[in-house]
């Protein structure tokens, strides 16, 4: 247990705390040169080490060459000839050897730097998120949009910091190295060949400009889509009652298509700005032959000179090439960091309070306070002015709207006043420690929040967790004991909880027993018995007061059945306080006598008594409780997901690729692409060949200019087709992901509810379908260009190197499949190093999704420390498995190098055996070496790019796992039948079903019953006793079978003329980020014309009129997500009362639709639904006596099963079921 009040720094073991962020330094907006110096200084020595590798292989490549040309002009002797030779290959194998490690050393320190500023990134936006006000929520409406994006700029950023940042600073220094080299062997052949430098320059600017612009509007668009499919994968129930699936799939297609443009763009500039430095690179080798051959014949320069600086010019011009090409792809990181900068930015954090009294008393005050919620300008509250009772129970009562809900807020500091002072023992709230607050008062809202993916066990732990170490500190029997004052024992509190496997009046059972567990001073319940029938809600109400007994407790509620007259009440109308005393006061209060009318008796009901044992409680100072009992754990041991080959996933989603002829087109041209490599190669030789003839005397002034035109029609032709293919292929990726986006968003959308009881968390779905799809897009723009290109030179350069000259082609050919073997095996090595990482970041950011939509609970508990420390907890884990993956990827990288090295020392070495024994000429001996050397550098190309492509198969294997696990659901899909009207309008006949995630667990068992025709039923039963089973049933949420609607067949009905003919007033009403208008019409058929009239009179109707029409901006007023807080609970009801109203409907379901509502607007409902008797079939759950009394027929269920049925007089005087149900007294 935690003995220590001191509040612990989030994050302490790191140092992204005390980073100051930069955000004008974009990409390097997370370093910190006082730290990460060392780091830096290493990586950037060794990539610098390993560039210059390349020109001392350019040097010793020049003087194999000087040596065959001595060889036949000196007449060398033969052996002394090849002593030479092997001694300057074997100086080319070492080279390449150390290199090796230098490459896989520096790699894997630049990935490791790329994982701290990941890391640092990920850190600070958590911290922001637990940090920022309640306010900073209300406000921005498209916050789980942004966090889905960005999680991907971190992962983009991550990229830019580690294996891009490497390669540029290896570039950059090869460069250097290159430049030196090509100055010390001539310097004006040099000044020839980089006189292009300044235009490839330009042109990358240009195009990186043009590719920064496009990925911001892609961003932005993603964030936009990513938000619709949240909204539909956490409120499926909403999205498939209201039709709403087809409104959200037209939205969600418009923005993919909208984003999909976007990309476009970004491939167009990547695309021009690749086939215009591959021309000005070839270019730039040909003006340079040109003129060094110039100087040759003249004797200015030497051949071994020539040769080397025709190697280093061409890898310089490679190199310059390579460099814009990365300062483009860090465009994107460059985007990505301005989108966390934008978030960083947005809205700076309050400052919290210090104070932490030594003791308290309960004492709270409000004076003056006046109020509004920073997304509204209405006011709520009015000058409220009243203290709590200490040690008492305090009751605030009110109707709807009146503001009672937002008093707690104020109170526990989650939104600051306008005016006015809140006190806690004299202290203004904003001066106190945020830990003493939630430590000293515990609020229970009505809609109580669950975490996924733990135990109910573990829920109710939560509730404590701020007084121990970790959840595995909290002794069992202490939560058993919370569980069973909740009248939770009947669950298995071992169970995982998903968001639709507890039903409202168990979540707020759960709710109860975290605050039992918890046992604060002050204990505020925000109409937290809602939910629960009236059995359990009466037993718990004196458990409460046993409990509570001498300690401060505030009651907000609309039910004064339990105030005694001795109790303090505040009564709120209108966001002022009207009156305050004791209650016997104010019996003759027009609230009071408008609840006491509507609650009269006709039945007199006898008091039932329950035995109380008193529960010995408190664990803080009880030695036997302490006494051990240790949970259990169990322990999941998840299989790693087997990844799929690229073309398994390919041809799995070979359907969804809409661009077949235009990607075969671009296949083409990429053959093409790869075709001239050999051609180039073999006029590369020719030109070689030409400079050796120009070395002994001859004339070829002619031949200079002949080749050197052929040589720049083909840089001209590789310049076109590189555009061409690239951008193709990525066009055609990007439409291909665009599919998959839209078809797995169209299936999620045709799932039945036992769907989204899956394992796969909605964030996880999100990040799936938004973000590794951006990954997916290698597959078809890398994979496919890069293996056909391969093959394609690789046949051809080995065919032409056998025709050239068999014997050295057949040692070469012999490392063509040591090369393709060994980037097989480090193929399959990443597979499961990129899976593993994957999975871990999957764990980082579904914990981030779940902190955001519980914030207020985390507060309110002050669970902070708890959260955050699992985490980092997620995060060191994820941490490791990325050093495991920089390990591995350096590797590659380092071995593609040693391969190509290896093979090149022998080819030259054989080579030259042959021409020193006369088998080969010159000419013949460097077309063969030509041809196999650049044969071999582009069959380990292939190595390098393992990383992209192995990230593209886990998102291609993940999003084939989800496409299989959302087959056709005959459920949202099956049906054509229209029915005709008929006297039977609902049938069960004989009905047994259970949920498809507990098949074992029968919650209905043989149902058999028949709502008639505009008669109105009522559903009655204990929470968790199938009534909202019925509901879900009757609206397709589930199949079952012997369910009749108008005598059809359920099953036969169509589906989307039964949503629009059955309409339902759910327990807790869901809005998206809309405006009200929007809202109360969504999912509508644009057939049914609604008029702005019948909207007004259906507000009228539910008592909404006044209010919204007192809002500025009206009917136009946003609501959803954070702003629903803004709304009273019975205010939200009352608005889905007029939605369901509005769809005119032949059946209403009314799900609990007055629990939240004063009596006054309670009585307004009731007799609104009795209004539409005759009008309607009207099928109703609740626990309120006075909704039951107008039912035609009440249906009682116990334990799946229905006990006893008929009209409500006729089963409260049987003294049954009902009766236990509905009794006041306890």
């Amino acid at each position: 247990m935690k003995e220590d009040i001191e509040e612990k720094e989030p994050f302490p073991e790191t140092d992204a705390d005390d980073l100051e962020v930069d955000t004008t330094k974009n990409v390097f907006m997370f370093v910190k040169l006082s730290k990460d110096w060392p780091i830096l200084l290493v990586g950037g020595a060794l990539m610098s080490a390993s560039a210059a590798a390349t020109p001392m292989n350019t040097y010793l490549y020049g003087k194999i060459m000087g040596k065959l040309s001595e060889f036949y002009v000196d007449d060398t002797p033969y052996n002394s000839f090849i002593s030479e030779i092997g001694k300057l290959c074997g100086v080319l194998i070492a080279v390449d050897g150390a290199k090796m490690i230098v490459v896989w050393m520096g790699m894997f320190t630049w990935l490791k730097f790329g994982e701290i500023q990941q890391k640092r990134a990920r850190v600070q936006v958590y911290n922001k998120i637990l940090k920022e006000p309640t306010s900073w929520y209300d406000l921005n409406t498209n916050l789980m949009g942004d966090m889905t994006q960005v999680n991907r700029c971190i992962e983009e950023l991550r990229s830019g910091n580690a294996e891009i940042m490497a390669n540029i600073v290896q570039t950059f220094a090869l460069v250097i190295a290159l430049v030196v080299m090509c100055f010390y062997q001539s310097w004006s052949i040099t000044l020839i060949v980089l006189a292009g430098a300044p235009i490839m320059a330009v042109i990358g600017w240009y195009f990186g400009r043009l590719t920064y612009r496009a990925q911001e509007q892609e961003n932005d668009y993603t964030s936009q889509a990513s938000k619709i499919l949240d909204w539909c994968l956490v409120n499926p129930t909403m999205v498939r009652i209201f039709n709403g699936k087809y409104v959200e799939l037209a939205k969600f297609n418009d923005i993919v298509n909208a984003s999909a443009k976007s990309y476009y763009r970004v491939a167009n500039a990547i695309a021009a700005n690749t086939g215009a430095l591959k021309f000005m690179t070839l270019m730039m080798f040909v003006q340079g032959f040109w003129f060094g051959n110039y100087l040759l014949q003249r004797g200015s320069i030497s051949i071994d000179q020539l040769f080397t600086t025709f190697s280093s010019a061409l890898m310089l011009g490679q190199t310059i090439s390579g460099i814009t090409e990365y300062l483009a792809v860090l465009n994107t990181a460059h985007a990505a960091a301005g989108k966390i900068a934008k978030y960083l930015q947005m809205d700076e954090q309050v400052e919290e309070g210090k104070i932490y009294p030594a003791y308290t008393v309960g004492k709270i005050q409000l004076n003056n306070v006046t109020f509004k919620y920073p997304s509204r300008d209405e006011i709520i509250l009015k000058g409220v002015s009243f203290e709590v009772q200490e040690n008492r129970f305090n009751y605030i009562i009110g109707k709807s709207g009146a503001g009672k809900s937002t008093i707690p807020l104020v109170l526990m500091n989650l939104y600051s006043t306008l005016s006015g002072s809140v006190e806690y023992d004299g202290v203004p709230i904003q001066h106190l420690d945020p830990k003493y607050l939630a430590q000293n008062i515990t609020l229970l809202q009505q809609n109580p929040v669950m975490f996924n993916n733990k135990t109910i066990l573990e829920n109710i732990a939560v509730g404590a967790i701020d007084d121990y170490d970790s959840l595995d500190d909290i002794p069992r029997t202490l939560i058993e004991e919370a569980a069973k004052f909740a009248l939770l024992q009947d669950l298995d509190l071992d169970a995982k909880v998903t968001g639709l496997s507890l039903s409202g009046g168990q979540q707020q059972r759960v709710s109860i027993a975290r605050a039992y567990l918890k046992n604060s001073p002050v204990l505020i319940m925000d109409e937290s018995f809602s939910a629960l029938d009236n059995q359990n809600k009466q037993i718990l109400f004196q458990r409460i007061k046993n409990w509570r007994q001498g300690r401060t407790t505030i009651f907000i509620t609309h039910e004064y059945d339990n105030i005694e007259g001795d109790d303090f009440v505040v009564i709120m109308e209108h966001g002022q306080v009207t009156n305050q005393g004791k209650f016997a006061n104010f019996m003759n209060n027009e609230v009071i006598q408008n609840y006491k009318a509507q609650n009269y008796e006709d039945v007199k009901e006898p008091e039932i008594v329950v035995k109380e044992t008193k529960l010995d409680y408190d664990y803080k100072t009880n030695p036997y409780i302490l006494k051990d009992l240790e949970a259990q754990e169990e322990d999941d041991k998840e299989e790693e997901e087997q990844i799929m080959g690229v073309l398994s996933i390919l041809k799995y989603c070979s359907s969804s690729i809409n661009t077949k002829w235009l990607l075969m087109l671009g296949v083409i041209i990429a053959l093409l692409e790869g075709a001239a490599s050999p051609v180039f190669s073999f006029c590369f030789s020719k030109l070689l060949s030409i400079s050796m003839e120009a070395s002994m005397g001859t004339n070829v002034t002619r031949d200079i200019l002949v080749w050197s035109c052929i040589a720049l029609a083909i840089a001209a032709f590789t310049g076109i087709t590189a555009y061409l293919s690239e951008f193709i292929l990525h066009f055609c990726s990007e439409n291909w992901i665009v599919s998959l986006r839209q078809l797995s968003f169209n299936k999620i959308n045709n799932q039945d509810m036992s769907f989204f009881n899956s394992k796969m968390e909605p964030a996880e779905i999100t990040t799936l379908l938004m973000n590794d799809t951006r990954d997916l897009r290698s597959l078809v723009s890398l994979y496919i260009s890069l293996a056909s290109t391969l093959v394609t030179m690789v046949l051809i350069g080995i065919i032409w190197s056998i025709v050239s000259g068999w014997k050295l082609a057949l040692v070469g050919i012999a490392f063509v499949p040591l090369v393709l073997s060994v980037t097989f095996a480090y193929g399959m090595i990443l597979e499961s190093a990129e899976n593993k990482y994957k999975s871990r970041v999957v764990d980082v950011e579904t914990h981030l999704h779940q902190t955001i939509t519980s914030i207020k609970t985390i507060r309110l508990f002050h669970m902070q420390n708890y959260f955050t420390e699992t985490y980092e907890a997620s995060l060191s884990s994820l941490t490791s498995v990325g050093t495991y993956r920089a390990f591995q990827t350096g590797i590659g990288f380092a071995i593609s190098d040693l391969c190509s090295a290896i093979a090149q020392g022998i080819i030259l070495f054989y080579g030259m055996q042959l021409a020193g024994k006369m088998q080969y000429s010159y000419l013949q001996l460097l077309q063969v070496i030509t041809l196999l050397t650049f044969t071999l550098a582009n069959a380990s190309l292939l190595i390098n790019q393992l990383p992209e492509i192995a990230r593209g198969q886990r998102a291609g294997t993940f999003v084939v796992k989800l496409l299989e696990s959302t087959p056709i659901s005959k459920v949202e899909t099956e049906g054509k039948l229209i029915p005709r009207s008929s006297d039977t309008a609902i049938a069960f006949d004989n009905v047994s079903f259970a949920y498809p995630s507990k098949p074992h667990e029968p919650k209905l068992k043989n149902i058999t019953f028949e709502v008639n025709h505009n008669e109105t039923v009522g559903l009655v039963g204990e929470s968790g006793s199938g009534k909202s089973t019925i509901v879900s049933i009757l609206l397709r949420l589930y199949g079952a079978n012997s369910v009749r609607l108008y005598d059809e067949d359920i099953s036969e009905v169509d589906v989307d003329w039964l949503r629009e003919t059955i309409s339902i007033v759910p327990q807790f009403p869901k809005f998206f980020d809309g405006s009200i208008y929007d809202n109360l019409l969504y999912g509508m058929n644009p057939v049914k014309i609604v008029s702005q009239h019948e909207v007004i009179n259906v507000l009228k109707l539910v008592g909404m009129y006044d209010f919204i029409a007192s809002l500025p901006e009206g009917i136009q007023t946003c609501i959803g997500e954070g702003t629903n807080s803004l709304v009273s609970g019975g205010q939200l009801q009352r608005l889905s009362i007029a939605r369901a109203l509005l769809r005119k409907p032949k059946v209403l379901i009314f799900d609990e639709c007055t629990s939240n509502l004063d009596p006054v607007n309670t009585r307004q409902i009731i007799e609104l639904i009795e209004s539409f008797n005759g009008k309607y079939t009207i099928l109703f759950i609740t626990h309120d006596k006075e909704m039951m009394r107008i039912a035609d027929n009440l249906i009682v269920l116990k334990d799946g099963k229905i006990a006893e049925q008929g009209s409500f007089l006729q089963l409260m005087s049987d003294q049954g079921e009902l009766t236990k149900i509905t009794k006041s007294s306890v």
